[in-house]
């Protein structure tokens, strides 16, 4: 698996308004994601210790490399349509980005599961 990781610090804005900030960030992955089927999941967590503490955490699964290249292919595209890229843009308004970066699956099984954790997001 590869995945695409991003650290983004909530703006005076959204901190200001947290419930406006949460539901346009709810909005925002169904529609950015929407029709992207080389997405697999998305994960999101709030870093609550730490630097940047109260930063979001986001991560992109996709199945491979062809997948990701596929993802930022597909999302280049949108971004000739003045409409989306508009949209896609707001999100300076919400939140600054810190950290991009790709991270992938070690090549041998890793991480402890007990039944309690496996439906938990962090260990999905």
């Amino acid at each position: 698996m590869i995945y695409l990781g991003y650290t983004f610090r909530p703006t005076a804005h959204a901190l200001a308004d947290l419930p406006g900030f949460w539901a346009w960030v709810e909005d925002r992955e169904k529609w950015f994601y929407n029709g992207l089927d080389m997405v697999l999941r998305t994960d999101w967590y709030v870093r609550t210790i730490g630097t940047d503490v109260h930063c979001v955490e986001h991560l992109v699964a996709f199945a491979d490399e062809a997948a990701w290249g596929a993802y930022r292919k597909a999302v280049a595209a949108r971004g000739g349509d003045p409409q989306c890229e508009a949209r896609r843009t707001e999100q300076g308004l919400w939140y600054d980005i810190l950290d991009s970066r790709t991270l992938s699956d070690p090549p041998v099984r890793l991480g402890l599961r007990s039944d309690a954790l496996s439906t938990s997001p962090l260990m999905g």
